[in-house]
């Protein structure tokens, strides 16, 4: 074997292995991201089920105001016709 073809085979071995390197290097963070996207799921759902518990009582709270506000607006009417027709 002349100096060239032993050149030519370390080159390839060491193009091989680094390639070799950078697949296994990628599997690894693959997985981590897997794992990553996984525990982020977990997170979101339970801040979904946070706001959903959070939204329903100050929607409760809201449609009373709403409510007492409609309410009171009817007393007024009541009142100021009350006032206009004994005037």
């Amino acid at each position: 074997m002349d100096l060239t073809q032993i050149i030519i085979i370390i080159s390839v071995v060491c193009i091989t292995a680094v390639i070799v390197g950078c697949g296994i290097w990628l599997i690894l963070i693959l997985k981590e991201l897997r794992t990553t996207l996984t525990k982020t799921n977990g997170i979101l759902d339970d801040t979904k089920l946070i706001t959903s518990s959070v939204a329903q009582p100050v929607s409760s709270i809201s449609e009373f105001v709403v409510g007492f506000k409609n309410g009171m607006n009817f007393f007024n009417s009541l009142l100021t016709k009350k006032n206009k027709s004994s005037s």
